[in-house]
């Protein structure tokens, strides 16, 4: 017997979902005009983003580093945002050494093999792509990570690091443009403290919500447009700017982009999505056999059903009861 030899290297692009929603339709691709196919990128779009109000699909869980600011309580989350599923204030531990600086580096001599988790950036000007490095000797650099962030000045980026090793120099490089910052901060030994979650209720009646603190520690999600909002709680004070926000979001799936552009879906949830999609498009274009759409609809909700069932990390769970009520 012979097989691929591959697996999951088959590729469904927007056409290609398109393509088979169509025929699940009983329209033949060759038969699809151009507004059609506007029509049916527009029903993909509303029907990916209408997952969001369906469940947490598993892989649009992220992780983001929120920095904080002085006096600065209500934060902006980026777009595409649909809830924050955890939510922790970082501290972290610097590390500092002897600095070389020039135009496009910022390197620093620890003196000994030392970790960094986490690099943060207080930017001059306008951020610039940069690639952290590190090198047992400080003339023969390796690559740790690179990164293209997006900031303004005054604005901290913070990243951290996929790779942890020791070494006893560590530099951040600017790989075109000037390396233009205030500060920048080498950290390790994070230490993480969960965030409490308030309602409308609980902020709106705090009686000074303007009150200052070095860790806050409670935030009400508000759920805004364009983004949603996080109003903190103590509003952050002078020292809490090289502490972060880590919080784990649950955003919209990407948007729909070119034709050749891949669905931004699993391979387990492509038959869900071309099935929803022709059930879609069944009742938007007048061509397609009015009696398809019971079927389509019935297939369409089944597929979804086996997409859910298996949308699980098969992660334990653990119950704790608290009982002392009744047992004092």
């Amino acid at each position: 017997m012979a097989y691929s030899g591959t697996i999951s290297q088959t590729v469904f692009d927007t056409r290609r979902v398109i393509d088979n929603a169509f025929r699940r339709a009983k329209m033949l691709p060759e038969t699809v005009s151009g507004e059609q196919i506007d029509i049916a990128r527009d029903q993909l779009y509303l029907l990916t983003s209408n997952l969001a109000n369906r469940g947490v699909p598993l892989w649009c869980v992220e992780k983001i580093i929120v920095p904080l600011y002085e006096g600065v309580g209500d934060v902006t989350l980026p777009a595409g945002t649909v809830d924050i599923l955890n939510v922790n204030l970082r501290v972290l531990q610097e590390v500092t050494g002897a600095n070389t600086v020039t135009s496009t580096t910022y390197s620093t001599s620890f003196g000994t093999d030392t970790p960094v988790t986490t690099v943060g950036v207080l930017w001059a000007a306008a951020a610039v792509p940069i690639i952290f490095e590190r090198s047992t000797d400080g003339v023969g650099w390796t690559t740790v990570q690179s990164e293209t962030p997006s900031a303004s000045a005054g604005e901290w980026t913070w990243f951290d690091l996929s790779q942890i090793i020791s070494a006893p120099y560590f530099r951040v490089r600017a790989t075109s443009g000037t390396l233009s910052y205030s500060q920048v901060y080498f950290g390790n030994n994070p230490t993480e403290i969960p965030f409490g979650r308030l309602n409308k209720d609980d902020y709106t009646n705090l009686p000074n919500k303007a009150f200052k603190s070095l860790r806050p520690l409670q935030y009400w999600f508000d759920r805004q447009v364009p983004a949603p909002v996080m109003h903190l709680w103590p509003v952050p004070a002078a020292g809490s700017t090289v502490y972060q926000i880590v919080a784990w979001r649950h955003r919209h799936i990407m948007d729909v982009g070119k034709m050749t552009d891949d669905v931004e879906v699993p391979q387990r949830w492509l038959d869900a999505v071309i099935s929803m999609l022709a059930a879609k498009l069944a009742s938007e274009i007048p061509e397609v056999p009015a009696d398809m759409i019971p079927l389509l609809d019935a297939k369409a909700l089944q597929a979804e059903l086996e997409a859910w069932g298996e949308e699980r990390d098969n992660s334990p769970i653990r119950w704790a009861p608290n009982i002392s009520a009744y047992t004092r």
